[in-house]
């Protein structure tokens, strides 16, 4: 191993299941710059942890989610046979509690597999090599400092390291050589001129009573053959600060056993401490890079949604309330088609912010795999009848009549993949299949796949279809449109809950999606009251208030109550509304979050702590924020629900009918 580094050669081992994700991996080391002596790919842990004594590597790379053994007991078992052997961990999770617990098991790094780019696989290895020509240097240390101390009387003059014997008892210095004071800058004569008042100069009151605790410690506890190490800070004589690594044994006791004095010796380690804050202040800045830019998307999502929701809501109140000519009608509707695909394209970008934020969370529902099959036949048929190609659906039987997990990302998943296949198949058509890979006790594997005879993805394309903003298709003559983050997005759900996704694909003759999920048994959901069937006149007897500032979504919202025939007053901020409240009762308030001279969080906060009789007013959040959910101040807050603009009467009258009004 130690020739391989000094020739800039090292030996990988990477442990990944996923062949994409394996070949993406591959490719990124071999561009890093780095000479590899060799890039050994397991599928399976066990595999690699039978070898792993062979192959002697010098890095390993694990995926955290494996079949059988995990990512996190792979780590273990790997820093039981070989502690000091460096392991990163590669995942498609970025939550930070995983990352904690990574780096307490040993893990050297963590990072995201959206993160596997040639720059960081460059810096992960070099840091390797760093470590390991560290831990080379540190065991020849430890080598010389053994020879040293049995050898104490004869080398210390000559020793490249600082030796010293410390006085504990007597708080003073018995012996040091010249190392230290070469290290702290000073000349012989300096010393001899300065006297014993130099240890005012190079050392700081704090770090004086610091070293104190230390050496009192160790004056009742060291054990004779026990080495103490510590860490130290002092002065040099230009005023920046020296850190020495100190280890220390028992040189002398008392008569009563307690020790008087030590011997010890010390390395510089002022440039890893460099190198450790250098380190600290990056991540702070990543820290803050990271708030900026999930703060410019919140604006972001603001600053579009709001508008959108007039155009979307006006919109489909015009087509549904009023009769209109046809070529006005289809104005409309042509409106409508263009504001639901930006909208689309805006949910894109944030649910892929959300991902990449760790903070996506997942839904524990009953509901029926039957169902959702038939509700996507009736959505995508009038699109495949359009382009002349057949869509079918194939359902086992054996699949439980109810599940239990998140089906609006699962429909969120098939959406994309059916529409894909839809998109890109000229003749022929799609087939959707659904089978029952394996039952357990309390849950099912399933396998849903997504035939088309569509165009296919050409070989060089395959690596990089769930890459972001990548698209296998885009030239001039047939523009199929997109953002490219569909099978991204697409990707993450899936193996976010633990599953798979596969492609297979022949230019010419089309492609098939495999996805692969774990599902609880469900029980039959209760049937809700269907949202159509809530009448107006449940509302009547309301009185609301509506805080929004901006004009076009004040007419949108004025329309829909007074269809329901309520009472209500509309505020341009949250001043308007306290001065409501004190005036009259009001049942529920819509509350946008965003507004001038007083937000929707401070009015909140303002009602709260109020005590008045509307203190406990239900508050729903009419917010163009898609992070509002996830945002620990707006829970907090005590808003009874959050309603993402752009919304539908519908959904609306959904969450009041919960409050029980």
């Amino acid at each position: 191993m130690a020739d391989s580094i000094r020739l800039g050669k090292i030996k990988v081992v990477v442990v990944e299941d996923d062949d994409i994700d394996a070949m993406a991996f591959r490719r990124a080391v071999t561009r890093s710059g780095i000479e590899i002596e060799d890039l050994i790919r397991f599928q399976y842990a066990e595999d690699a942890l039978e070898q792993l004594d062979q192959i002697q590597p010098h890095c390993v790379f694990i995926d955290y989610q494996l079949p059988g053994i995990d990512g996190l007991t792979l780590l273990r078992k790997i820093k039981e046979l070989k502690p000091k052997l460096p392991v990163i961990v590669l995942t498609s999770q970025g939550d930070e509690k995983l990352a904690v617990e990574m780096m307490k098991a040993g893990a050297f790094d963590y990072f995201q597999k959206s993160e596997v780019t040639t720059d960081k696989i460059s810096k992960t290895l070099l840091g390797v090599i760093r470590l390991i020509e560290l831990e080379m240097e540190q065991v020849k240390t430890r080598k010389q400092l053994e020879e040293t101390e049995q050898f104490i009387q004869k080398v210390t003059k000559s020793s490249p390291n600082i030796i010293y014997v410390n006085d504990i008892e007597g708080n003073s210095n018995l012996f040091h050589n010249d190392q230290l004071r070469e290290i702290l800058g000073y000349t012989p004569e300096e010393v001899n001129l300065i006297g014993p008042n130099i240890f005012a100069r190079i050392i700081e009151f704090e770090e004086y009573q610091r070293i104190r605790q230390h050496y009192l410690k160790l004056r009742h506890e060291l054990k004779d053959g026990e080495i103490a190490e510590n860490e130290f800070k002092l002065k040099h004589k230009d005023g920046h600060d020296i850190w020495l690594f100190t280890r220390e044994i028992v040189f002398k006791r008392n008569p009563d056993g307690k020790v008087k004095e030590l011997l010890g010796t010390a390395i510089d380690i002022t440039a890893r401490k460099k190198q450790e804050q250098e380190l600290l202040e990056a991540k702070k800045a990543a820290e803050e890079a990271a708030n900026a830019k999930a703060e410019f998307l919140s604006t972001m999502s603001h600053e579009i949604r709001t508008p959108m929701n007039a155009i979307i809501g006006l919109t489909e109140l015009l087509l549904r309330d009023y009769s209109f000519d046809q070529e006005v009608t289809n104005n409309l509707k042509a409106i409508k088609f263009a504001a639901d695909n930006l909208l689309i394209i805006i949910n894109d970008i944030l649910d892929f912010s959300k991902i990449e934020a760790g903070k996506l969370s997942f839904e524990k529902i009953n509901f029926s795999l039957k169902e959702k099959f038939d509700f996507l036949h009736k959505t995508f048929k009038p699109k495949a009848d359009e382009q002349g190609i057949y869509l079918d659906f194939h359902f086992d039987e054996k699949i439980p009549e109810f599940l239990n997990g998140d089906p609006y990302r699962l429909n969120q998943i098939l959406v994309n993949l059916i529409g894909n296949a839809i998109k890109f198949t000229l003749q022929g058509g799609v087939t959707v299949s659904a089978s029952l890979s394996k039952k357990m006790k309390n849950s099912v594997i399933l396998s849903i796949s997504v035939k088309d005879t569509g165009i296919g993805i050409p070989k060089d394309k395959m690596d990089s279809i769930f890459e972001s903003f990548s698209q296998a298709h885009s030239n001039k003559k047939k523009n199929f449109g997109g953002t490219g983050l569909g099978l991204a997005i697409t990707k993450k759900l899936v193996e976010l809950q633990g599953g798979k996704i596969l492609v297979s694909s022949q230019v010419g003759q089309g492609s098939t999606f495999a996805v692969e999920l774990m599902y609880g048994i469900g029980q039959n959901p209760r049937i809700f009251e269907d949202e159509k069937s809530h009448s107006t006149a449940n509302f009547r007897s309301l009185k609301i208030i509506v805080a929004e500032d901006n004009p076009v979504n004040q007419i949108l919202i004025k329309h829909i109550l007074n269809k329901w025939g309520c009472e209500y007053v509309v505020c341009n901020n949250g001043v308007e509304v306290l001065e409501w409240l004190d005036k009259e009762p009001f049942s529920v308030i819509l509350m946008d979050i965003q507004m001038p001279e007083m937000d929707g969080l401070e009015t909140l906060r303002h009602i709260r702590e109020s005590k008045r009789a509307y203190s406990e007013i239900p508050v729903i959040a009419l917010t163009a924020d898609a992070f509002a959910r996830s945002n620990p101040e707006y829970l907090k807050a005590g808003f009874q629900d959050f309603l993402t603009k752009p919304f539908k009467m519908e959904e609306l009258e959904c969450i009041i009918s919960k409050l029980n009004l």
